[in-house]
């Protein structure tokens, strides 16, 4: 690390990020984090902030069949999951039923954290820039209530996309100054929806549906850069301690904001053998409160080196989630089997950028990261299914159904560094228990999330 240290001149850069401006509409059109050493009142240099988009939102129809097909729904959609997969595919129910679904999902999410870029400064003890969220829980992911009529299908729904909970830390020190660095990050990110949807059968081949939900987004972000021991103080007032001697800044993203977004959906089924579906979802926009502070405090108990500031500026920013143009064709050769292919297109670009350098030294020692610009993807989803039905039950069961597939993931963490290109490996079974209980189990691996869905259906 360098051994140009000015007091003053950090006193003048925290107390120029404190008068910067209190609210932006919009992103600044740089990614340049603000610079601690530098007086920070050019709206340019704002963006200090974590990966938010390496938060991993679930786009999935939230079914445990749907899982086990490998996301491939959009041309089947033969479920109450309709309501999300494809809206329109609720026309081939014709009993009232409902159902729940109920998801365990495991997270192992690497991301990049330009807050570590500073660390890179002293002699680096933990994993560099890249860090990592862990979190297990479950949900409830989907319940629903469906009510068809002679050419019209209706469902009430409520659907939880997942929750992910984690902190990360990394940890450096530098033998010459002995200043201690750290670098944290926590994420607590939840999304939920209460639904509407409705579906009409135009004729015998084409149906078309839409479904309108009140959806929440409760987010929770944070990134901190502190250094200790910076002021060197044990050396400019010799004997005078204990010393305190802390700088800190951070960036937090939080809020718990509503949006009224909406799925629209179109199936064509010409003769029982090949369908074909189309799907666009809308992922809303959501109000968040981002908070810039500064922390700074050094103290000694022999001596006079005071030099303590603490304070904060928010601004109101937006989060838009990604939305979705989805289009799928599924054939049954036979009447035991289904195969089934989806292709997604993504609109990651409406996630904020992440920022390019670290909150204490920016461009001004520290190291800059590539950041990648954001933009729309294209995800695979293909899927089959074969079942097998018994002239006398198994285990109390006639038929059993196993399901298989996969689909990828694309890199759209933002960062040159990291590539978080992922494929998605899934395997699923059904089966029917009576007349009136359907159900199902699906399974998702990948190296980013595992995820279990078990989901019951009961039709009147």
């Amino acid at each position: 690390m360098s051994s140009f240290k000015p007091l003053a001149l950090l006193s003048l850069a925290v107390a120029g990020a404190l008068a910067a401006p209190s609210a932006f509409a919009q992103d600044p059109p740089r990614t340049t984090c603000a610079d601690f050493f530098l007086a920070i009142d050019n709206p340019n240099t704002l963006p200090c902030r974590g990966n938010v988009s390496a938060v991993p939102f679930d786009l999935l129809a939230p079914g445990a069949r749907s899982l086990g097909l490998g996301g491939a729904f959009a041309a089947v959609a033969d479920d109450a999951t309709a309501a999300e997969a494809n809206p329109a595919g609720q026309t081939i129910l014709t009993k009232p039923e409902v159902s729940v679904h109920v998801r365990n999902a495991d997270y192992d999410v690497r991301f990049f954290d330009p807050n570590a870029l500073d660390a890179n400064l002293y002699d680096a003890t933990g994993p560099g820039p890249i860090g990592r969220f862990r979190d297990s829980n479950t949900k409830i992911s989907f319940l629903s209530f469906v009510y068809p009529m002679e050419h019209v299908v209706f469902s009430l729904y409520y659907q939880n996309s997942g929750q992910l909970q984690s902190r990360s830390s990394i940890a450096s020190f530098d033998s010459v100054f002995g200043d201690t660095y750290l670098a944290s990050s926590s994420v607590d990110v939840e999304q939920e929806a209460f639904g509407i949807s409705g579906a009409f059968r135009l004729g015998e081949k084409f149906s078309i549906g839409a479904s309108i939900k009140q959806s929440q987004l409760n987010f929770q972000s944070s990134s901190f850069s502190s250094v200790f021991g910076f002021r060197d103080l044990d050396a400019l007032f010799p004997g005078a301690g204990p010393y305190e001697d802390e700088i800190t800044l951070g960036s937090a993203v939080y809020g718990d904001d509503h949006d009224l977004t909406w799925n629209l959906g179109l199936l064509f089924n010409p003769n029982g053998t090949v369908s074909a579906g189309l799907v666009y979802k809308k992922g809303g926009t959501y109000k968040v409160t981002n908070r810039l502070s500064a922390y700074s405090v050094s103290s000694c108990a022999g001596a006079e080196c005071s030099d303590d500031l603490d304070g904060w500026v928010e601004r109101r920013q937006s989060i838009s989630l990604p939305d979705v143009l989805s289009a799928g064709v599924a054939w049954r050769p036979s009447d035991t089997w289904l195969l089934s292919l989806q292709v997604d297109r993504v609109d990651y670009g409406k996630l904020p950028t992440g920022s390019s350098t670290g909150f204490l030294f920016g461009s001004f020692q520290g190291e800059i990261a590539d950041v990648d610009t954001l933009g729309k993807e294209t995800v695979v989803h293909v899927g089959a299914e074969k079942t097998f039905l018994f002239d006398a039950p198994v285990m109390g069961l006639k038929l059993l159904s196993v399901r298989f597939g996969a689909f990828d993931d694309p890199d759209h963490d933002g960062y040159a560094a990291l590539d978080t290109d992922d494929t998605h490996y899934t395997f699923g079974l059904g089966t029917v228990l009576g007349e009136k209980l359907q159900l199902d189990l699906g399974a998702e691996f990948s190296d980013r999330v595992d995820a279990v869905v078990l989901s019951g259906v009961y039709h009147f």
